[in-house]
């Protein structure tokens, strides 16, 4: 006999697996306990397979029940743009978004307080933030959006990507440092200097940079860091503790400028190339909530200068 699922217990399955409870699915979903717990039964019975399974109090979904909670997921986003593009009416995004990021990048970024004002123009999407450093896979962690910064081009990898803003890099270093170990006053002498660099563009850096007074004449330099982090403020720290000279964007170094507790070094060089931050999403259609944050992450971005 044909079975037919009823789309509404499938929802209520990822309801329960996003928001770590049947309570607090009940909740989003607008339903007593009962109901979305009779939901799952009925489409745990239909599949003949068990779900869902409860871990130190919370609902996690079993090995089949991730399986199908990723294929559901995906057809729920299909249908759910569909039914947006059909309806002559405006259609309030709602629902839950899954957003990765570095952790540096997102301290650097204000990530916080941009997603903040999301949640504030769209009160009924819920949003999950994955701070980690790793390269997380859009169909395995069901991710929806990834903050990513690049030195250049992002490598193809099958997915969308958006470029919000270019952020710009600079040399700095305490005045201890500088005076006990000399100011760099070319490029080629940064070799001798302890180097602190962003992890994010790899265990090395190739720096392009011209003089100022000669902004046609850009030298390419191969850096290599002493010490690698992802945190761009853990390496201002560090430079202020006297451990090297760092690579930041200015935003983060000029307030220890302006305190006399950094200087800035070769500033008689600037930076020819800059790091780009992408917004990265899946090559499918996006649902409504999908959308409007892409925009409005878009607009928010629009004119900063990094």
């Amino acid at each position: 006999m044909e079975t037919h699922i009823n789309l509404r217990d499938v929802r209520a399955f990822c309801a329960v697996i996003d928001q770590g409870s049947i309570t607090a699915a009940s909740k989003a979903l607008g339903e007593t306990k009962g109901s979305v717990s009779r939901r799952i039964a009925r489409l745990e019975s239909q599949l003949g397979i068990a779900l869902i399974q409860r871990v130190g109090g919370r609902a996690q979904a079993t090995q089949e029940g991730l399986s199908y909670r990723k294929r559901a997921t995906e057809a729920l986003e299909i249908l759910d743009t569909a039914q947006a593009e059909l309806s002559d009416k405006d259609v309030i995004p709602q629902g839950h978004l899954r957003i990765t990021a570095a952790q540096g990048l997102a301290n650097n970024l204000h990530l916080g307080a941009c997603l903040g004002r999301f949640m504030h123009a769209y009160p009924k999407v819920s949003l999950e933030v994955i701070m980690t450093g790793d390269q997380l896979s859009f169909r395995e962690e069901q991710i929806d959006f990834a903050f990513r910064l690049a030195a250049g081009q992002l490598p193809d990898s099958g997915h969308k990507a958006i470029l919000l803003t270019s952020v710009s890099l600079g040399f700095a270093a305490s005045p201890e440092y500088l005076k006990e170990q000399g100011i760099p006053q070319h490029p080629d002498e940064l070799a001798q200097h302890r180097l602190l660099l962003p992890r994010v563009f790899g265990d090395g850096l190739t720096v392009n940079m011209q003089p100022c007074s000669k902004p046609q004449q850009a030298q390419s330099f191969e850096l290599t860091g002493h010490m690698l982090c992802q945190d761009t403020r853990f390496l201002a720290e560090a430079a202020l503790s006297g451990a090297g000279i760092t690579l930041m964007p200015p935003k983060v170094q000029e307030p220890h400028i302006k305190a006399g507790n950094l200087v800035r070094v070769l500033g008689d060089w600037e930076s020819a190339q800059q790091g780009n931050l992408y917004l990265v999403y899946p090559a499918r259609p996006l649902s409504p909530k999908a959308e409007v944050f892409k925009e409005f992450v878009r607009a928010e971005f629009q004119d900063q200068k990094w």
